[in-house]
């Protein structure tokens, strides 16, 4: 190797480790020194008497990533005395934290008395806001309004993926001040793809300028080792040969070097390689060019759903842990909170057969789960309804029901008003999904080929009248198996088994129970709706008797009857209305038949 061969190794690897020296440099420091903290925090102590506090979306979202709400309690404060005369002072230190839709959270604070917590970009810091309104909240604790809940004493900590559209409530227990202390943080920045960039080049770079120096000192060493001479070798007299031709050689490519250059372009080459790529990530980010974005026209925002799919299943478990309970004792009072009717009324008949006989009990089992499909009314006001199919978790063989439950106002819980058993092998039509929800129609509604309220009033002509009556064709009454049941030929064989010393007569009306009505995907409707059939018996035979079921003398106290008895049964029933201009007939996808009164006939 020549002396100028090696000096351009040299010159490559003290380039190459100056370069890594200053990448691996501006690495580690970006990424120690002027490392950005692991989280952001914004903390605040407020001094306010309201019994509640808000953290509005935009505080939420104020720095990305999930947020991490952390509330300390300790407050003090004058409540109403327990007897009602005058007030007392109180201290306490639980805390309570809950977060909802910022629609369902703000109508269930109004019209309390609250503080809001929102941020504030010019100063960046949070802002208090205090509302006026009443002086004392209910207890928040339990509210099917809220996604999630949280409480304890002293401190609650939580994490949550919050929105713009999201709130939280912070609250002690609704008389007393809201805690004070409130701490919002955020994950860090993530550390910037160049930094690490940086630091695998330094380590690149430093390994190939040392190899590049080892390799020349290599070469160093071969070259000035100690060289053996040859012999002389005895020369032969000199005879010359003639002379042929040569062809003349074409002129070296211009490309191509003499050794002692092609070593010095090849080493050149990475080395401005390396240059380009050391320089690149060593430099500054360049600012984007800004765009000019034109502003669209704010979308109009369809109602939102009344529930999410794990608000849905937060509230079947409670309410079936109270008909649970309720069952348990066969107790109306602790069906009220959570049961609302037509299955009220018929779940009552039921505690007062099953206290009758207990052999005899029909007590429809309401589980709170697996959840197999939920339909949220769209909506941000009250009364709200959603519908759901739920089956018994314990028992997959048994039948799915159709449930529906209702939610009066903001500050009520949701109550069971429907629970349907569904047919065998049912095809529910498509509904919309839970994260949209469906619209709820009016029982007047023009919008599906039949209104859900004249929907009962031709069903009950049907089941009445059989295939004579003028709405006979309207529906799919050769799969109707509610039809076989409670239809004409039902009572015709009813009767037949009584023989001719009773006779018996049928009459089927419309309630006064809630129609519900959602609309499907195809433009049809699910309704569900509640019929009532009367059954008379009465003897034919002046001085004869009729004698009483379990049921019937459960409410009746009578064993029998010389005048017969008068039977009310409500048949809760779930339909499918095709949309219009649809050939398919309307089907009754499953129904429900509870005894709901008996009374001796009074003949005038």
């Amino acid at each position: 190797m020549s002396g100028r061969e090696l000096g351009v190794r040299l010159i490559a690897s003290l380039v190459l480790l100056a370069v890594s020296t200053l990448c691996l440099t501006v690495g580690i420091v970006q990424r120690t020194v002027f490392e950005e903290p692991e989280t952001i925090e914004q903390a605040i102590q407020m001094d306010t008497s309201a019994p509640a506090t808000i953290i509005s979306g935009s505080a939420l979202v104020a720095y990305p990533g999930r947020q991490t709400v952390t509330v300390s309690g300790g407050v003090t404060g004058r409540v109403p005395s327990e007897s009602g005369e005058g007030f007392v002072r109180k201290e306490s230190s639980s805390v309570f934290v809950a977060y909802g839709s910022t629609v369902d959270v703000m109508a269930w604070l109004e019209p309390g008395r609250h503080t809001k917590l929102s941020y504030d970009l010019a100063t960046d810091s949070l802002q208090v806001l205090p509302r006026s309104g009443e002086a004392y909240l209910p207890d928040p604790r339990g509210s099917d309004l809220w996604f999630a809940e949280y409480s304890g004493e002293g401190e609650v900590s939580f994490s949550l993926a919050g929105t713009e559209d999201i709130t939280v409530l912070v609250m002690s227990d609704g008389q007393l001040p809201a805690p004070q202390t409130i701490t919002l943080s955020w994950p860090g920045p993530n550390e910037a793809p160049w930094i690490l960039a940086l630091i695998v080049l330094g380590v690149l770079f430093l390994a190939a300028g040392l190899g590049s120096a080892v390799a020349a000192w290599a070469h160093w060493r071969r070259d000035q080792g100690p060289k053996r001479r040859r012999p002389k070798i005895a020369s032969q007299p000199f005879r010359p040969k003639p002379r042929r031709p040569q062809p003349r050689q074409p002129p070296r490519p211009s490309s191509i070097k003499p050794r002692g250059r092609r070593s010095a372009s090849f080493i050149a080459l990475p080395l401005a390689g390396g240059l380009v790529l050391g320089l690149g990530a060593c430099a500054t980010e360049v600012a984007p060019i800004e765009e000019v974005v034109l502003e669209a026209a704010p979308a109009v925002q369809a109602p939102n759903p009344a529930v999410t799919e794990f608000q849905f299943s937060t509230i079947m478990s409670r309410v079936a842990a109270q008909i649970r309970a309720a069952d348990g004792e066969l107790s109306d009072s602790l069906l009220v909170p959570r049961v609302a009717n037509p299955t009220l009324s018929a779940r009552r008949v039921s505690y007062i057969v099953t206290r009758a006989d207990s052999q005899s009990s029909s007590l429809l089992a309401i589980p709170a789960g697996p959840v197999r499909l939920v339909v949220p009314q769209q909506t941000t006001g009250w009364p709200r309804s959603v519908f759901g199919v739920i089956q018994d978790e314990q028992d997959l063989e048994s039948p799915s029901l159709g449930v529906i439950i209702r939610q009066e106002d903001p500050r009520s819980n949701y109550k069971l008003t429907y629970a349907v058993v569904l047919n065998p092998q049912v095809q529910l039509p498509d509904l919309p999904s839970a994260n949209v929800g469906a619209p709820k129609l009016n029982p007047d509604s023009k919008l599906i080929r039949l209104a859900p309220s004249e929907l009962l009033a031709h069903y009950a002509d049907v089941v009445n009248n059989g295939e004579e009556s003028p709405f006979s064709e309207e529906f799919a009454l050769a799969i109707d198996a509610l039809y076989g049941q409670i239809g004409p030929d039902a009572l015709a064989l009813r009767q037949e088994s009584f023989g001719q010393n009773v006779r018996i007569e049928w009459n089927t009306t419309v309630t006064d129970r809630e129609v519900v009505a959602f609309s499907s995907v195809d433009g049809g409707a699910i309704v569900l709706g509640t019929l009532q059939q009367t059954e008379r018996v009465e003897p034919v035979q002046s001085g004869a008797a009729v004698n009483s079921g379990i049921g019937i003398r459960a409410l009746t106290s009578l064993s029998q009857s010389t005048e017969g008895f008068d039977v009310d049964s409500h048949v809760q029933i779930l339909w499918y209305v095709p949309p219009v201009g649809s050939e398919e007939g309307i089907r009754v996808l499953g129904y429900t038949y509870s005894l709901i009164a008996s009374r001796e006939v009074v003949n005038e």
